[in-house]
């Protein structure tokens, strides 16, 4: 009897030391995956949950960002605790020192949507403007973009002059925006078309008829002044050669034109060849007379301000100099033309 209740407590104890060792490693591993760094000042990580996500992607996005150590215990806790039914989309400021319980915290009771800052250059194409929205985590494919440029009909007094088939390249104002986290494409492209009705104003748009053009041709011819021009104070100059031209029915022969044709993804704007010039396609300025049926790119203010009012000039040419400035050499006449190319060449 006494050698029983002997082994009885030899077993208890070693059952309530197995509980013990048990519950001491549960509670260290807990510890180690509740954070990915002891540093509670590191570096904070901009990290943005997008509209109906799901949870499973958000743990493994954090713990790709090393915000977490351990993708599937986020994605645990979450759901033991019914948080995945209550995530709010939106910008956060998260650190590796945060608990994994501090980040669920933020992500569900904040009850906040966070902005992103998202800044457009001057001269790029739609197409980038996608690309760069997908970069900063506002969309997650470009063409959700894209359909939303092509899809929707857009109406402003501004577009009245576009032709039906024409996209909305050239009204994408170019500029540093503030989106909502959860902004949508449509409710993106709004922002873009409201700025270009702010920016270019009815004052402005009014000088088109001035120029004998309409609006529509007018930020054409812009938008080929933006990928044309490097130096600002040459962009009324560099105007007045392409309507010097245009009054004299010769072809634009603008490169930037061709590179609009030939671009592709990685690589929009490339180096081109006499093979591209060759190539066909009413944007060829080259191969086809007159302005181009619709903007090549989003230009700027000040290029479209130049479209409106070039300088007064009889220049009929240009080349740029070679000297790495971006300037260029004007030219009335073709011999002048020809020189001012010799003299790029020979590095003068």
């Amino acid at each position: 009897m006494l050698r029983f209740m002997i082994q009885t407590l030899k077993v208890s104890a070693i059952l309530v030391l197995a509980v013990a060792i048990v519950f001491t490693s549960q509670r260290a591993l807990s510890h180690y995956l509740d954070q990915a760094s002891s540093e509670r000042d590191s570096e904070p990580v901009e990290f943005i949950v997008h509209p109906d996500e799901p949870v499973e992607n958000v743990a493994d996005r954090l713990e790709e960002h090393g915000l977490i150590r351990a993708g599937w215990y986020f994605e645990l806790r979450m759901r033991l605790g019914s948080a995945d039914t209550q995530l709010q989309a939106g910008q956060y400021q998260l650190h590796p020192g945060m608990a994994v319980s501090e980040i669920i915290d933020e992500m569900t009771t904040s009850g906040r949507v966070g902005t992103v800052n998202v800044r457009f250059q001057e001269g790029w194409r739609t197409e980038q403007y996608a690309e760069h929205l997908v970069d900063v985590g506002l969309i997650d494919t470009a063409d959700e973009f894209m359909n939303a440029v092509t899809e929707k009909q857009w109406d402003y007094d501004f577009l009245a002059t576009r032709p039906a088939d024409a996209e909305l390249e050239g009204y994408l104002f170019p500029d540093t925006y503030e989106f909502r986290a959860d902004a949508t494409p449509e409710e993106i492209v709004e922002t873009l078309l409201d700025t270009f009705d702010a920016r270019v104003t009815p004052e402005l748009r009014e000088l088109a008829d001035e120029r004998g053009y309409h609006l529509h041709n007018i930020i054409t011819v812009a938008s080929i002044i933006e990928r044309e021009a490097v130096i600002a104070d040459e962009r009324p100059t560099i105007a007045s050669v392409f309507y010097n031209r245009l009054d004299q029915t010769m072809p634009l022969q603008a490169d930037p034109t061709v590179q609009y044709v030939v671009g592709e993804p990685g690589n929009w704007w490339p180096q081109i060849g006499q093979e591209d010039i060759n190539r066909m396609s009413p944007h060829n300025t080259y191969q086809r007379p007159g302005i181009p049926p619709w903007p090549i790119c989003n230009p700027s203010l000040a290029s479209i301000e130049a479209a409106f009012d070039p300088e007064n000039t009889d220049y009929l040419y240009f080349v740029a100099t070679g000297d790495g400035s971006g300037a260029h050499r004007f030219a009335e006449t073709y011999d002048e033309h020809q020189e001012n190319i010799e003299r790029a060449r020979a590095g003068q």
